[in-house]
């Protein structure tokens, strides 16, 4: 009679089989993780390009949602009025002249409205496109359809090579005098539009350093840029990682 033998694993075997399988369960968890911390950061810097983008076909596409119920006076101050006694839309003396864009104090809402600008009917015309907004215009953040935008995922707004939040300051506008688009641009939140009004808020360029909700993202920051002197979205860009500014 021959010897019968049973095959199969031992435990030590088996033991060392789930302890691999586990291993490499874990290793791909945590790579799908950090992948998907990454796209998240990435989409973060991309939404924040689109949205200054986006102010850019906001003052060469205006338009203008004022109705009678708005109004707007000699400071440029829009303002709430009465329907039955309010200006239809078109009838003032205030103009729409551009967007304001701010980074709040915690870098991680985006707030954007429309310019008004007020010139008085016995100004005069001034030399130079700066000196005709700063001279001759009350300039005024409008109230009406505010934007109010969250960063996505987590993400901040922070200083180069930094974690501190960066408050900001965008103003572009269409001068009245030549049709040219400008860009200021300067650190915190301005209340007074007319001092961002500046040659040297024009030419410097701006990185905004796009910090990653923490525990989310491995490897080095990207920033959005705006160039000195920008007109248009095309000066708004996400430089290589190679050369960023912000670590």
């Amino acid at each position: 009679m021959g010897i019968k033998t049973q095959t199969g694993f031992t435990i030590i075997e088996t033991m060392l089989f789930l302890a691999v399988t586990g291993m490499l369960a874990t290793a791909i968890l945590v790579g799908s993780g950090v992948a998907i911390g990454q796209q998240r950061y990435r989409d973060s810097v991309n939404s924040i390009k689109s949205y200054v983008q986006q102010q850019y076909s906001d003052v060469t596409n205006v338009v203008n949602s004022r109705d009678k119920a708005w109004t707007c006076d000699a400071n440029g101050n829009v303002i709430q009025a009465d329907a039955t006694g309010g200006e239809a839309r078109g009838t003032t003396d205030c103009v729409l002249l551009g967007r304001l864009m701010t980074v709040d104090n915690t870098g991680t809402k985006l707030t954007t409205s429309n310019v008004i600008g007020y010139k008085a009917p016995d100004a005069g015309t001034a030399v130079s496109d700066i000196l005709e907004l700063t001279t001759n215009y009350k300039l005024t953040a409008s109230p009406i359809d505010q934007d109010n935008t969250d960063i996505s995922w987590g993400a901040q707004v922070v200083k180069q090579k930094t974690t501190s939040p960066m408050p900001f300051s965008m103003l572009i506008i269409r001068s009245p005098l030549s049709g040219a688009v400008m860009t200021f641009t300067a650190e915190g939140s301005q209340i007074d539009l007319s001092a961002l009004i500046t040659s040297a808020n024009m030419t410097q360029k701006r990185d905004l350093c796009v910090n990653a909700d923490a525990g989310s993202f491995v490897g080095r920051r990207l920033e959005v840029s705006i160039d000195a002197f920008a007109t248009n979205q095309g000066a708004v860009q996400i430089p290589p990682e190679s050369s960023s500014v912000c670590d």
